[in-house]
This record gives C-alpha cells, sequence and structure tokens, in this order.
C-alpha cells in the first residue's frame, strides 16, 4: 500500500472524506430521479440513499456505546439530503471524539476496534456513493487514497463478503490491467 499513514490512525479524516463525497452526490439527485433503479437491485435510489442515512446514524450509536439500531425503511422524509446531513454531522462528532479511534465497539459483527469500524464505513460510503452516482448519471471516479485505503480492507475481508449478499454475490470479472477502482469494485460485485 501506498498510503503514507496508518489507515486506522487516520480513519476519522478518511471517513470524513467519503461522506463529503457522498453528500455531493446525493445533493445532485434530481428530483424524478428518487424512484430509480441502482445497482443494489433491491433498493431504488430513495432506499438507497435511506440506507445510506441509516448506516450513518448509526455510526454516531455505535461509537458512543449504543450498538446498532434500526431505524426503519425510510429516515429521509422531505428532506433527504437534510437527513443525511444530520446524520454525517453526528457521525462526524463521534468518529473525531477524544479517544473514540482508541475504543472497541459493538457492531452487527460483533465487536471490533473503531478505527477498523470507522474504516468499513469508509468503504460503505465509497461504494454506495458510486451506486448512487451510476443510478443517477454522475461521475462515478472514486478518490483514489479512499479507494486504496478501500481495496486494502476489502482484500482482507473477500471471503467474509462472500458470506452475504451486501456486496453481490459474487465478484465481478474484471481485466487483469484493470485500475485500482475497477478491481475494487469488481471483488464487491460490481462492473466500473
Amino acid at each position: 500500500m501506498t498510503t503514507q499513514t496508518d489507515p486506522g490512525a487516520d480513519a476519522p479524516r478518511l471517513y470524513e472524506k467519503a461522506v463529503t463525497h457522498t453528500r455531493e452526490y446525493i445533493a445532485a439527485v434530481r428530483p424524478e430521479q428518487w424512484d430509480d433503479p441502482t445497482p443494489c437491485t433491491e433498493w431504488n435510489v430513495r432506499q438507497l440513499v435511506s440506507h445510506m442515512v441509516s448506516t450513518t446514524r448509526n455510526v454516531k450509536s455505535i461509537m458512543e456505546g449504543n450498538g446498532p439500531q434500526n431505524w426503519g425503511d425510510n429516515v429521509l422524509g422531505d428532506d433527504p439530503l437534510g437527513a443525511f446531513d444530520q446524520a454525517r454531522t453526528d457521525a462526524l462528532a463521534a468518529v473525531k471524539a477524544p479517544g473514540a479511534m482508541a475504543r472497541t465497539v459493538t457492531t452487527r459483527q460483533g465487536e471490533r476496534p473503531a478505527a477498523d469500524y470507522a474504516i468499513g464505513q469508509l468503504q460503505e460510503m465509497l461504494v454506495h456513493g458510486w451506486d448512487l452516482a451510476k443510478a443517477t448519471g454522475q461521475n462515478t471516479a472514486m478518490d483514489p487514497e479512499l479507494v486504496e485505503v478501500a481495496y486494502e480492507r476489502v482484500l482482507r475481508n473477500r471471503d467474509r463478503l462472500r458470506s452475504g449478499t451486501a456486496w453481490g454475490e459474487s465478484e465481478a470479472a474484471v481485466a487483469d490491467g484493470a485500475d485500482l477502482q475497477t478491481k475494487y469494485l469488481g471483488i464487491l460485485g460490481r462492473l466500473a
């Protein structure tokens, strides 16, 4: 890996970068696109954004020791961007709190170091941000630093990812000389 900093130690900054990019995608969704399909075949655009808001809300809950919550099917109300902004603000405060990255947190997958959880949430925002961009005709280029960190993490967790369908049931075929973003998306069952 060529990133100069340790992703775990740099998790709050990296997570903030990921949710900031995701916010840009949500802000650019046009009113007529909310019912459009996405690469996550079980979700349309509204359901995908609702999922992203719920997972972002859970960052605060998990980082504060309250574990994951079930926020319901639609947490967007009449203001999807406002819902994401509130969740984002709360999540960033939680990951940046003094000592936050030194904690052990309880997630749906069990106990994990907080820094690893934050990097996992970076991955969540990165891939679902791409899903949203793809579904709404936006620029799907990912931030190279985030792709590098997420790719290293997905390689470490490759077998576990295949045990569920959240990231696609199987990897997409990718050409040998593909760029890192394409390889990353392929592992997660997506074609760039």
